[in-house]
């Protein structure tokens, strides 16, 4: 299957956990956390201004950062704008390589024109809740409400940069080819789906 896919992903859904193993049964590399180091090689940026630029932390009228007490500064669109351009070099050079799976950053937007196969894995609170609770132990004295809220911030965060840059609509189905509700077919469903689609698209 020659095919580039992006997977945009509800915090809490396993989308990465998705687009990995996807990767392993297709044979195809996988990339998420790596665009970053390549988007601050390409740039001269460090790679803690990118990762809380990801999270939206310096978008105009956002005041993200200190509900998310992700970092205690903000920085100018101009340069936010300048790490986005550097992401998305980075992300086309990784898709003209060949067939790949990458993991949000706005990917199904910027691969727009070159037939990438784009997929959005959403899921309940109470599913992400219990993810979240599994995978972060500092957080083990969290309160059901305040797991809630952690994710809720993070995927408004996403919502956010998302549609500031691409102008639509974070999670609308009309953005991807394929939606799936990880909740209801679990991790290994999803992955089954995805190459269940692949397969049937590749036959047209």
């Amino acid at each position: 299957m020659n095919r580039i896919i992006t997977i945009g992903r509800e915090f809490g859904s396993g989308g990465r956990e998705i687009g990995l193993l996807l990767s392993e049964k297709l044979g195809i590399p996988f990339y998420d956390k790596e665009i970053i180091t390549l988007t601050a090689e390409a740039g001269g940026i460090s790679e803690d201004l990118i990762k809380a630029h990801e999270e939206g932390i310096g978008l105009a009228g956002k005041k993200i950062a200190s509900r998310m007490k992700y970092a205690s500064f903000m920085y100018s669109p101009s340069l936010s704008d300048s790490i986005f351009l550097h992401q998305c070099d980075a992300i086309r050079k990784l898709a003209s390589s060949g067939p790949c799976v990458i993991v949000g950053r706005c990917a199904d937007y910027v691969l727009r024109d070159m037939g990438s196969v784009n997929v959005f894995i959403a899921s309940a609170m109470d599913s992400k809740v219990k993810r979240k609770r599994a995978m972060a132990p500092e957080k083990a004295d969290y309160t059901e409400k305040e797991f809630e809220k952690w994710i809720s911030d993070v995927n408004e965060a996403r919502c956010n940069y998302y549609e500031h840059y691409t102008k639509q609509g974070w999670g609308r189905i009309q953005n991807y080819h394929l939606c799936i509700h990880s909740d209801l077919c679990g991790i290994q469903g999803a992955v089954d789906t995805i190459i269940a689609y692949l397969s049937a698209i590749e036959k047209k």
